[in-house]
């Protein structure tokens, strides 16, 4: 039996197979079919009898299904067709409603990447195997797909005003709304998130914060066992922070991490904190609701934001031990607690142990205007 024969002789039963099998989804158990088929051509065994064939076409079939369904139970398959503004009670529209207009000035191989990877959730070794070339090859098309979107989607939305997608604690509707208004005031609309953003809302923001939180950061993501930590450890809401700030800090998205921030942009680069500042010695002092000040130093934006000294307001019991990778200390405290950080590598990625948002006045609200002022360069 020759393909064309064998392919004609299965097309109906292995689209009705795959149908059933992924819940009654006719388009895709074509599409799925259609691959198999493609596999076929390229790598049917020769020589086989028809009984053999047919196994062959719908066991390939079927490992195709059962791929399909893996990758949805990791993310719920979105239609093309049913794009459009994603519901929810912390649903920030103006991030989650990707932009038509944006899209149609794209070219159509990078709007089939882009829906590929935002709305169907392919992993970039999936859209590698698709189009037949390496995983390295699709993440430089689907990298330049994104900035081509990103610059349209700027192009096309009415507002030019900065978005800064905020990630707030746990500290209730209060702390947040501080926040809010401590980025409000500087010229930024925010975007409040309870969960961590996508990377399609990362990709349409112009900007990021990581706030505070009471409860400390898992130990276990700068390899220590849990000795003097406090509040209710999350490992896997660690390690979703720490991965949602990687993607950020590959974007070069302006970014400002605030008390636990600060701490898990220390992780993040490689670096360690202590447990306890009092406990594991290195002060004296209790920086937990501490007004002090802070030394800036010559390198980096917060001496040119705040100046050489600072009355700040802190809220903590940990601090960074081992400083991690591409950071450079910018502020201490007297009694030698690192309390600001930047990444040397990034155009404006920022690490605070203490709170601007409470500390009021025109220094702390100078920090915020330096994030929108980093993003609106960005968004332009």
């Amino acid at each position: 039996m020759s393909v064309h024969e064998l392919i004609d002789s299965e097309r109906t039963a292995l689209i009705a197979r795959l149908s059933f099998a992924l819940g009654g989804d006719r388009d895709a158990a074509e599409d799925l079919v259609q691959e198999a088929f493609l596999r076929a051509w390229r790598g049917l065994p020769p020589g086989l009898p028809d009984d053999q064939q047919r196994a062959w076409l719908h066991r390939t079939a079927r490992n195709l299904a059962i791929d399909e369904l893996r990758r949805r139970s990791r993310r719920p398959a979105v239609s093309i067709d049913a794009l459009g503004p994603v519901a929810g009670p912390d649903a920030a529209p103006e991030v989650l409603d990707v932009s038509r207009e944006a899209l149609a000035r794209l070219s159509a191989h990078d709007r089939f990447l882009l829906l590929l990877r935002f709305e169907a959730g392919f992993a970039h070794a999936e859209i590698a195997g698709l189009l037949n070339i390496s995983e390295e090859a699709a993440r430089k098309r689907l990298g330049r797909a994104r900035a081509a979107f990103i610059r349209a989607h700027r192009q096309a939305r009415s507002d030019s005003t900065p978005l800064i997608l905020l990630i707030p604690d746990g500290g209730g509707p209060e702390s947040t709304a501080a926040y809010v208004r401590w980025l409000e005031r500087a010229g930024a609309r925010v975007a409040e998130l309870r969960r961590p953003p996508s990377e399609r809302e990362l990709a349409l923001a112009d900007g990021l914060v990581l706030s505070g939180d009471p409860t400390d950061l898992h130990p276990g993501v700068y390899g220590e066992l849990p000795r003097l930590a406090r509040g209710q450890l999350d490992l896997e809401r660690d390690r979703a922070q720490l991965a949602l700030l990687g993607a950020a800090l590959a974007l070069d998205l302006p970014f400002v991490g605030i008390c636990r921030g600060h701490q898990l942009l220390n992780v993040a680069s490689g670096g360690s904190l202590y447990q306890d500042v009092l406990q594991e010695g290195l002060t004296s002092v209790d920086h937990r609701a501490s007004n002090h000040r802070i030394h800036t130093h010559g390198w980096g934006t917060l001496r040119r934001v705040l100046g050489r000294f600072a009355g700040v307001q802190s809220e903590h019991h940990q601090a960074i031990r081992r400083l991690g990778r591409r950071l450079q200390v910018t502020a201490t405290s007297p009694d030698g607690v690192i309390e600001g950080i930047e990444r040397t590598d990034r155009r404006f990625a920022l690490g605070l142990q203490w709170h601007p948002e409470q500390a009021g006045g025109e220094r702390g609200n100078r920090v915020a205007e330096a994030l929108v002022a980093a993003a609106q360069a960005r968004a332009v």
